[in-house]
Formats: C-alpha cells, structure tokens, sequence
C-alpha cells in the first residue's frame, strides 16, 4: 500500500491513537513505524498477543505491564569494548532489569489464566532476571539514581 492510500484511510492517525498507549519511548517507535501486512502468520501471532495480553488485563489478577525506561543508548554503549557509562545510564539500566524481573514474575502468576501466558512463552523467555547485576547497581546508586558515599 502506498503513502497516499495510507493517508486517506488515516493510518498515521491510527497508529498514534495506538501509540498512546504504549510504556515505553522504544513501544511508540516500533508502533509508530509498523505498516500493513498481508502475512497471514504475522497477523495471526500479534492477534494472538492482543488476545492474550487483553486477557491478562481482565483477569482476577489485573495484570498490567511495568514501564520500561529508555534505555536504548546505555544498551548501545554496552556493546562497545571499554566504553563507560554515565551514572545516568547506570540508573536506567538498573530500571530496566527491575522492570524485566518484575514483569517476568507477574506473568508467571498462577492466578492469571494459562493460555494467555502461553501465548506469551516466547516473550517471556526473553525477559530476564539478573538479580547480581541489579544489586551491585544498587550498592552503587541510592534510591535518586545519585552515587552513594560508599560507593
């Protein structure tokens, strides 16, 4: 489809009122960049994921996601051999695995209903848990992401 039917049929605008809603800087990006598909297995897959995140959501538990910080940059940095960190990028990063740990544990609540949290096994397993990386951040940062004394 070209950009000129796109506009007519108001897709730009649909994508932002989708985008709204999104937790993250990086979620309205890839919201925002997404365009139609006539991929059957790709729209069955994101259909499947809508169902069994709106599931999660109405479920006794009330599940809902935790945010997840912009950390894209610090992750970059990480890619690069002797590169340093800002104590910004520490903070993040710091929010980042707290948040993947916290979001892993709640979709493993037994409460919530176990179809949709198959559903969602593959981004599951992506998520991780770190607790050695988180804790030797917090011995370095307080709880206002500046250094500690004893540090």
């Amino acid at each position: 489809m070209n950009n000129h039917a796109l506009a007519v049929l108001e897709f730009p605008r649909v994508l932002d009122v989708v985008a709204e809603r999104a937790t993250s800087e990086e979620g309205v990006e890839r919201i925002r960049a997404l365009r139609p598909t006539t991929d059957r297995d790709w729209i069955e897959r994101e259909q499947a994921r809508v169902f069994a995140v709106r599931s999660l959501i109405a479920s006794e538990a009330r599940w809902a996601p935790y945010a997840i910080p912009p950390a894209r940059r610090a992750l970059e940095r990480l890619r690069v051999e002797n590169a340093t960190l800002a104590t910004g990028d520490f903070g993040l990063l710091r929010a980042l695995l707290r948040s993947s740990r916290m979001t892993l544990d709640s979709l493993r609540d037994p409460r919530l209903p176990l179809a949709a949290r198959a559903v969602l096994e593959p981004v599951t397993t992506r998520l991780v848990r770190d607790a050695s990386s988180e804790s030797a951040i917090d011995q370095v940062l307080d709880d206002d992401g500046e250094v500690r004394d004893s540090a």
